[in-house]
């Protein structure tokens, strides 16, 4: 059987998700939750779909929203299949991670300018000196856009993305994270910056703050998690979408030309 890499990719996009590749927008919206997913059909009046991950389409939009669950692995996955789609321009990680900088608070909204690699995906698709950055131009717009829609300026700065769950008692790792200043920790932006910028897929970020895990009683639970779905998910995703309409809005111009103004 002569498989060639477009073909297998597009083909895993398919069985993940339960969609045809026709389903798909230009413009791709990920995160790490249902819920999303469903705000998203409920907000468009899109149809969700499911396989190994979830996802929902609207075609009005030109906007797709893809649940592709936890972790690096599957981080490096969706994005090396979004890659082979034939009028890919943009992808939107909606994601929730720890905060550790002090002036962090539970609620904030994060542009990630890079993250650190403690992870075991990205080491396949760029050498381990290479830093994992999203595309700047896209961070612009996000800034941009939350600054507007709520009146602040997000938090921006370095993540670290690690696949090792239970780092919260380890205090090794805790004094690398404190000596290294970094504002937040997550399990899937380095990975996705990477295989992004390894396979040409423009790719942004904005991040919610759903717990501060080196506070007393910061860490998240199955209560605090359900109250900052309650509380912050909706406006997330609403952000997400400003982002995307903006972005399509500049780019009737052309999207080379938006890359070289931001």
């Amino acid at each position: 059987m002569n498989l060639r890499p477009d073909t297998y990719a597009r083909s895993t996009l398919e069985r993940y998700t339960g969609s045809a590749i026709d389903d798909f927008g230009s413009y791709i919206i990920l995160c790490n939750f249902q819920r999303y997913v469903d705000d998203f059909a409920s907000m468009t009046g899109a149809k969700v779909s499911a396989g190994y991950w979830s996802c929902a389409h609207s075609r009005e939009r030109n906007i797709s929203i893809i649940n592709f669950g936890v972790g690096s692995p599957s981080a490096g996955i969706v994005v090396h299949c979004l890659s082979y789609l034939d009028n890919i321009q943009t992808v939107l990680m909606l994601g929730m991670c720890g905060g550790i900088d002090d002036n962090l608070q539970v609620g904030d909204f994060l542009i990630p300018t890079a993250s650190v690699r403690d992870e075991g995906t990205s080491i396949h698709y760029i050498p381990k000196d290479v830093p994992a950055q999203p595309s700047f131009w896209i961070n612009r717009i996000c800034e941009k856009v939350i600054t507007k829609e709520t009146g602040v300026a997000p938090k921006t700065g370095i993540m670290l993305t690690t696949d090792y769950r239970m780092w919260e008692f380890d205090n090794e790792f805790i004094e690398y994270i404190l000596k290294h200043r970094i504002l937040a920790i997550d399990m899937e932006i380095a990975t996705l910056f990477a295989v992004a910028y390894a396979m040409n897929v423009p790719i942004g970020a904005i991040m919610l703050i759903s717990d501060l895990p080196l506070k007393k009683g910061g860490i998240k639970s199955k209560e605090s998690a359900s109250l900052i779905f309650n509380a912050f998910t909706q406006k997330h995703l609403q952000l997400g979408i400003a982002v995307i309409e903006n972005i399509q809005q500049k780019s009737g111009e052309g999207i080379t030309r938006l890359r070289s103004e931001w």
